[in-house]
């Protein structure tokens, strides 16, 4: 009930009025279904006659088939609140803003406040890595870069596309990192860059890229529990590379 209550709040607020509703149903039926059994037991049969055992399979067959129809229709609402995308109401000031259009704790959001996908290029993209620790951080291109390479002075408002690094593959091994306490073999990363409509959510494609082969070691790094190695981010050339399609 505490699971429906949550996620019928969670549908209201993402625009859904109907996975609402039907949370809110599934957060009372229990309550419902127990008054209704303690009120037909009260009353007893009807016609002073007791429940033949075809009545009772018949009752037990309708409730089955409620039952299993809920099940569906609960997966449903539950796939719609983690993981389809909310709209986002969120200000927009710098490129950073728009980081939950890769996803986060539920559902990836879209914004729209951004400019819609359409005409000819360039479409400004937003671009967002992914550190060890998992969290995502927006990617700015060396100076030089025309801004609608999610460059830093590039108004959020402007943007039509989002482009996000899922966690990496293991590529080549490249060296061994030593750190203070510790040392961490460094492999080449090999990530699926997906890219969507930043207005809508829209996904529209995906695309593979690898990450430097240079023996680049960070000075301090947060890895995610269960993660005992590195991998290489893309140069920002590699990004261009395998987004040139989609942006200009």
């Amino acid at each position: 009930m505490a699971l429906a209550v949550l996620f019928s709040v969670f549908g209201f607020q993402g625009g859904n009025v109907p996975i609402g509703v039907l949370f809110a149903v599934v957060a009372v039926s229990p309550i419902a279904f127990l008054v209704y059994a303690v009120v037909t037991k009260k009353r007893g049969p009807r016609d002073g006659r007791p429940v033949t055992p075809e009545q009772r399979r018949r009752r037990t067959l309708v409730l089955r088939v409620v039952a299993l129809a809920m099940v569906g229709v609960v997966g449903y609402g539950v796939y719609w609140v983690v993981f389809e995308p909310k709209a986002s109401d969120k200000a927009l000031s710098r490129i950073s803003d728009l980081e939950d259009g890769c996803g986060g704790a539920l559902a990836r959001k879209y914004f729209t406040q951004t400019a819609e996908h359409t005409g000819p290029g360039p479409h400004p993209v937003a671009m967002f890595g992914i550190w060890e620790s998992g969290a995502s951080h927006a990617v700015y291109p060396p100076s030089g870069t025309p801004e609608q390479w999610s460059g830093n002075k590039l108004d959020p408002h402007r943007v039509q596309l989002i482009a996000c690094l899922d966690e990496p593959d293991d590529g080549e091994f490249i060296t061994d990192c030593k750190f203070t306490s510790d040392s961490l073999k460094l492999y080449r990363g090999v990530y699926n860059v997906t890219v969507y409509e930043a207005r809508t959510g829209k996904k529209l494609g995906n695309e593979r890229v690898a990450g430097s082969a240079k023996a680049n070691c960070p000075s301090m790094v947060y890895l995610k529990k269960g993660i005992d190695k590195l991998h290489s981010e893309p140069e920002f050339a590699d990004y261009q590379q395998v987004l040139r399609k989609y942006v200009e």
